[in-house]
């Protein structure tokens, strides 16, 4: 923070959803604050979505998107990041704060809803295993699962020497869409290490691979 005033000069900034109703693909929108108010820049962002609106006091327990990838602009810079993945059907709130060089966090965002609406035109449902949702992933990630009729679903883990380490799903598993969470821990809730892991999904007619990479 510039001269080592106090927080309030970090702005909030406006976020800003743009895709359309019927896409799992979205793009968020805002523009950067600086260091002091509009001016300089800014050191780091924190990014949140949840399935429940996001509130002050409820921010912190949010999935974080990224974690220094996509580092601020100079103040008044406007900046995006896209991303696909996400479940028809299902909403979606996301706030974002700001950091500055001393450790010091902007208020809160306001709060960008996003509803991924099938549409009314859709064809029928088809068996679907998605990309982790976000990923790399930090704390946990997601996954969306498409069932066109319910029926035998298993979901596993594995490390990167090959070893199974989670299974997520086992049994019948609903039809429609639906989401699968993972937090990054084995099936003795130890956390994993940071590294890549292969997600198989099968079924009676399918056998997918996802990868998931997993930072700490």
């Amino acid at each position: 923070m510039a001269n080592g005033r106090l927080y309030s000069f970090l702005l909030a900034t406006t976020l800003v959803v743009v895709a359309a109703s019927d896409s799992d693909a979205i793009t968020l929108r805002w523009t950067a604050p600086g260091d002091d108010g509009m001016t300089g820049t800014a050191t780091e962002y924190d990014l949140r979505v949840s399935r429940d609106p996001i509130t002050a006091t409820n921010f912190g327990l949010a999935t974080r998107l990224f974690a220094g990838q996509i580092p601020p602009a100079p103040g008044g810079t406007v900046q995006t990041w896209s991303f696909n993945g996400l479940t028809l059907g299902v909403d979606y709130y996301f706030a974002i704060r700001t950091a500055d060089d001393r450790g010091n966090w902007s208020p809160m965002s306001n709060v960008a809803r996003y509803a991924a609406t099938l549409a009314a035109d859709s064809p029928p449902l088809q068996f679907g295993f998605s990309n982790a949702f976000p990923n790399p992933a930090r704390g946990a990630t997601r996954f969306s699962v498409a069932m066109p009729q319910a029926g035998p679903l298993r979901v596993e883990v594995y490390d990167p020497a090959g070893r199974r380490v989670r299974e997520l799903a086992a049994g019948t598993h609903a039809a429609g869409t639906s989401e699968l969470m993972w937090n990054l821990a084995d099936d003795q809730g130890r956390p994993l290490r940071a590294g890549t892991y292969l997600v198989r999904a099968q079924t009676r007619e399918h056998d997918t691979l996802r990868r998931v990479t997993v930072i700490r």
